[in-house]
């Protein structure tokens, strides 16, 4: 008889990181065939017998809310239920806040994603802590190809010029310094008129697009937005470099596929990143090292794995 495990999170869409992680998680279980995993989409779910179904018939709980009284909350009432609860922290987490401390304390394990956290964590909690990265594989009959005329976009600006860089972010978001977290405007007021390089800007949402428009009202021929839904490994697969500017972060999903496809990838220093990473500071530090051409490879690990064993540590403790 499987089990049923219940990830209690955000599925796509809208797109991100952590949707993203989790509808692969998901999908992973259709190779490994171990669990009954479900899924309740607190920001979706309107059903009450649904909800309720789900919490009920699942012994372990896996809960991805960044929200941080809420994730105290729920992690709260599914102990109150009995329930193992495991809580992966997305992002990078210095335990200072009150809601923070007792959501790490309450969980029967906690899942981290960089040294950062996981060194914070353990000296709060001394067992039930794992430093885990967030990066799962895609199944590759699950990724959706390009469209025609964003193929022939990316095959033109490959052509026209030297190298082409790719980013994404899906929302607008400042951190605790009033900063833009995924730095869009120093991004294009960099790439604005260069003429050897492009830049690929993926925003399905369309809310970081609008937002940069109204700053710069009209962007050089050199940078192109996507605009519409779409799998971002494939501009991945299709440009020539990432860009991860931001001014905080987890284990980036974007980082580690770009990895996984054997491209470069240049990001801010603000989070132990990957072998192979080459870090910047800023923008003007990513002009001095933007030409580097020599790349050795590295490989990414499918983390999920590590995620199923936790989950069977657990079931025998039940």
């Amino acid at each position: 008889m499987k089990i049923n495990i219940l990830q209690f999170a955000k599925l796509p869409p809208p797109i991100g990181g952590v949707s993203i992680h989790v509808s692969r998680l998901i999908s992973q279980t259709k190779v490994n065939q171990e669990f009954n995993m479900k899924v309740l989409d607190y920001s979706k779910e309107k059903k009450i017998f649904s909800i309720i179904n789900k919490i009920f018939t699942s012994k372990i709980i896996h809960v991805h809310l960044s929200n941080k009284k809420l994730r105290f909350f729920f992690a709260f009432l599914f102990k109150l239920m009995f329930k193992k609860v495991i809580i992966t922290f997305h992002g990078k987490y210095d335990f200072e806040n009150i809601f923070d401390k007792l959501s790490l304390k309450l969980s029967s394990a906690c899942i981290l994603l960089n040294d950062f956290s996981y060194s914070h964590a353990e000296r709060i909690k001394k067992k039930g802590i794992y430093k885990i990265g967030a990066f799962i594989p895609p199944l590759e009959n699950e990724i959706v190809p390009l469209k025609t005329v964003i193929r022939e976009k990316l095959k033109y600006l490959n052509e026209k010029y030297q190298k082409v860089f790719c980013t994404n972010a899906s929302s607008v978001a400042y951190d605790k310094k009033g900063r833009e977290i995924y730095m869009g405007t120093e991004i294009i007021e960099y790439f604005q008129n260069k003429k050897k390089i492009a830049l690929v800007f993926s925003c399905p949402s369309e809310e970081y697009f609008n937002f940069l428009k109204e700053k710069f009202n009209s962007f050089s021929e050199n940078i192109y937005f996507i605009n519409e839904k779409h799998d971002f490994i494939n501009i991945i697969r299709n440009t020539n470099a990432l860009i991860r500017a931001t001014t905080m972060d987890g284990d980036s999903l974007s980082v580690n596929e770009a990895i996984f496809c054997n491209k470069q990838v240049f990001a801010t220093s603000i989070v132990d990143r990957p072998k192979g990473v080459i870090l910047f500071s800023d923008f003007s530090d990513f002009n001095k090292k933007y030409t580097y051409s020599d790349m050795s490879m590295h490989n990414v690990e499918d983390n999920s794995s590590k995620i199923f064993s936790l989950y069977n540590f657990l079931l025998k403790q039940i």
